[in-house]
């Protein structure tokens, strides 16, 4: 059995051809593939590696800071930090061009100011509140654990300790009677 080709495959199938010909002679860079960089990071003082390691390099890279990804985005964004150091700026100050160039989820941690208090205080909140969890909730069961030993008005318990010494009296004394046979 054969199968006919409507002209919609046959489109489809060239479209697919082309393109793949297209690729394999005309490659590109993926996203966060980039050239021209010598693989390390020059660093030269103490400046430097608080304002490198305080931003991240937002060119695709796996959100690496500009102290340790080693692309040519990265190395660029380091020269103009670093022009920005040299003009007299300091680190705040070229952090907060840089955060409004490329947004605050450029910063490595967050600021501890305005609506980001909310990225510190809601963690250590759940936490506490975990905990306090926990522990109500163990209390309850240790009372009701408690509780169900004792019984209603500790009647269980002392019947089973009466039933106990009872069974241990008639044991006693079948164990004496054996003794004096």
């Amino acid at each position: 059995m054969t199968t006919r080709r409507t002209p919609l495959h046959l489109a489809l199938l060239t479209a697919a051809g082309i393109a793949a010909a297209w690729l394999t002679f005309d490659p590109h860079l993926a996203h966060g593939q980039h050239t021209g960089s010598t693989g390390t990071v020059s660093i030269q003082n103490e400046t430097e590696r608080q304002l490198f390691w305080s931003l991240i390099c937002t060119c695709g890279c796996p959100r690496e800071t500009l102290g340790t990804c080693p692309c040519d985005i990265a190395h660029q964004r380091r020269t103009a930090l670093r022009e920005m150091l040299a003009e007299g700026k300091t680190v705040e100050q070229a952090q907060d061009v840089y955060v409004s160039m490329y947004g605050p989820k450029s910063l490595a941690v967050p600021r501890n100011q305005g609506a980001s208090r909310a990225l510190w205080v809601v963690p250590l909140t759940a936490i506490v509140a975990g905990a306090g969890l926990v522990f109500v909730v163990l209390r309850r069961w240790q009372r009701r654990g408690l509780a169900a030993a004792a019984g209603p008005a500790g009647t269980k318990a002392t019947t089973k300790n009466n039933k106990r010494d009872a069974y241990d009296d008639r044991l006693d004394q079948e164990l004496k009677d054996l003794d004096d046979e």
